[in-house]
């Protein structure tokens, strides 16, 4: 099954209740360009008995889930890296209504979230549909890097990076996927995946 492409990246503010894990604020985050997940190296953790390996065992260690997206909005980056926010008044040359800065300071309490997005397989000549979900995330705040526009545009794209961990759930999930026939029922499961409270 050969991947063609990546699509809705869904995300919600991580609560535990008692190994309860339920999400709020459930949103969209942006349109998704492109997602990698890259885990920690896990050693190998060999038992040694008559001078050879009798046992070995591999377990998740943590890893790196790297996000690009079409935008990150003021109001979406405010979400998911816990910033404070502050509605513009009273600027000499400001017109606009509404506008908020977000500021990033002490104040930041980052939240751990959940975040599913929707993988495109192709396996002779039929589409499926694969939802990856990591069940405990936080994100970091992302580098930054502008180029000025010439002749052409060269299109730029905001990424960022989250530690993945296990939840608080019986036995630690760290991430749940399922393959469907079309993409609706995949993002259907990523939707039932982040529960509200």
């Amino acid at each position: 099954m050969a991947i063609v492409g990546c699509s809705y990246v869904k995300g919600g503010i991580y609560n535990n209740n008692n190994g309860t894990v339920t999400y709020s604020n459930q949103t969209v985050i942006a349109k998704l360009v492109h997602m990698q997940l890259s885990l920690d190296d896990q050693d190998d953790n060999d038992f040694n008995a008559d001078n050879t390996v009798d046992e070995t065992d591999s377990q998740f260690g943590g890893g790196t889930y790297e996000l690009k997206t079409n935008d990150l909005t003021d109001e979406m980056s405010a979400l998911i890296l816990g910033l404070q926010t502050n509605t513009l008044t009273g600027i000499t040359g400001v017109t606009d209504v509404g506008v908020k800065e977000v500021i990033f300071d002490e104040r930041q309490n980052t939240p751990y979230m959940g975040i599913g997005n929707v993988v495109k397989h192709k396996r002779g000549g039929t589409y499926f549909y694969r939802a990856v979900v990591l069940t405990k995330i936080m994100f970091k705040i992302p580098e930054e890097d502008w180029e000025t526009q010439g002749k052409t545009i060269s299109w730029q794209t905001p990424t960022i990076k989250a530690r993945v961990m296990r939840d608080d759930t019986t036995y630690h999930k760290w991430k749940r996927q399922a393959t469907f026939t079309t993409e609706a029922q995949a993002i259907a499961y990523v939707n039932d995946c982040l529960p509200s409270a």
